[in-house]
């Protein structure tokens, strides 16, 4: 299983605890092959809402000075996504919302509806399994209203396996790595029994 851990620029010195370096070393002792982007906000150009990406160069954003279409095309081709954020205002941190805007390249430009409810159309045959992990300090309703996003936001993706966790400080932090690290190993033995 190859898993790609994108984490926000705060992650990697929350609270003293470095959250990506945890998951990577987390995932690496039990055996999952991984990839970690950090990503900058500020050296990510915004979107420009020319759906180029949809219409003119399909799965490719234009803007080629920047990761988005490597992290893009990475997203793609793993197996599964843990997608490490700060928790603002019950959403996504700048950096992480800077790269989901711009891999909207990764879906479909018509829409269709699944399961009664109106979503991207898929671009590729599967996207990989998506972990995501807010962090920071919260109010019970900004931890729930991340839930409740992230788990919309998967929706639209249609990955095989969806899970959100949130962590305060870097005691829920740690214990936030070692359950997302079960759900993916216990994701990767189920894929491999007959």
């Amino acid at each position: 299983m190859k898993t790609l851990i994108i984490c926000d620029r705060e992650s990697r010195a929350f609270d003293g605890f470095d959250i990506g370096a945890a998951i990577q070393t987390s995932l690496l002792d039990a055996g999952v092959e991984t990839e970690m982007v950090t990503l900058d906000g500020n050296a990510m150009h915004p979107c420009l809402g020319c759906f180029y990406c949809w219409v003119k160069t399909p799965g490719m954003c234009r803007q080629t000075r920047d990761a988005a279409n490597a992290i893009a095309r990475a997203e793609i081709q793993s197996d599964a996504i843990v997608l490490v954020s700060r928790i603002t205002y019950g959403g996504y941190s700048y950096d992480t919302k800077s790269l989901l805007d711009r891999t909207i390249q990764n879906l479909g430009s018509f829409f269709e509806i699944v399961d009664g409810t109106m979503r991207h159309s898929r671009r590729y045959d599967r996207f990989p399994s998506l972990i995501s992990l807010g962090y920071g300090a919260c109010t019970d309703q900004e931890a729930a209203t991340f839930v409740a996003l992230t788990r919309h936001n998967a929706l639209n993706m249609r990955p095989p396996r969806h899970a959100v966790f949130t962590a305060q400080d870097a005691a829920e932090a740690n214990q936030a790595v070692q359950s997302l690290t079960d759900t993916l190993t216990n994701a990767q033995t189920q894929e491999a029994r007959p």
